[in-house]
């Protein structure tokens, strides 16, 4: 049985959003054959977190394609976790080799910074809290997102 005793838990560097934004993940390395596409789970200004069919190993250099904008980004994988029995699903947590609001949040979090006025936003509707829905206009002070 694990323990949590003696765990530190830092604070994020910046709010973490539920979001489920499409994109595609292509693999960097010339070893690893990888394309899929498939969305994400979580952003923030630092990555993201996405289900992929297969784990990723840590380091690994990726390509995320067909952002909100139409552009492309470089990450690297910061981790792989299977996601229930069967490992038929993978969470795999992508840290951005560049900061940014590259999933174009709006508003977005006060600790993301000013988006530039040129930027293509996706606005986040203001929806009034239903049961297993996200009132995504809220935001808490913990660094998450509920």
């Amino acid at each position: 049985m694990e323990t949590t005793a003696g765990v530190q838990h830092l604070p994020r560097r910046s709010t973490r959003i539920r979001a489920q934004i499409p994109l595609r993940v292509t693999s960097l390395d010339p070893a690893v054959t990888l394309s899929e596409s498939c969305h994400t789970l979580v952003v923030n200004q630092h990555g993201c977190g996405v289900r992929l069919s297969l784990p990723l190993e840590p380091g690994l250099s990726v390509r995320l394609d067909e952002l909100p904008d139409g552009s492309s980004v470089t990450a690297r994988v910061a981790s792989s976790i299977p996601l229930g029995a069967g490992n038929k699903y993978w969470l795999v947590g992508l840290a951005l080799d560049q900061a940014g609001n590259v999933w174009r949040i709006c508003p977005a979090p006060a600790d993301w910074g000013v988006a530039p006025s040129h930027m293509p936003r996706v606005t986040t509707p203001a929806i009034p809290a239903k049961k297993n829905e996200w009132p995504y206009s809220q935001f808490s002070t913990r660094g998450e997102f509920h």
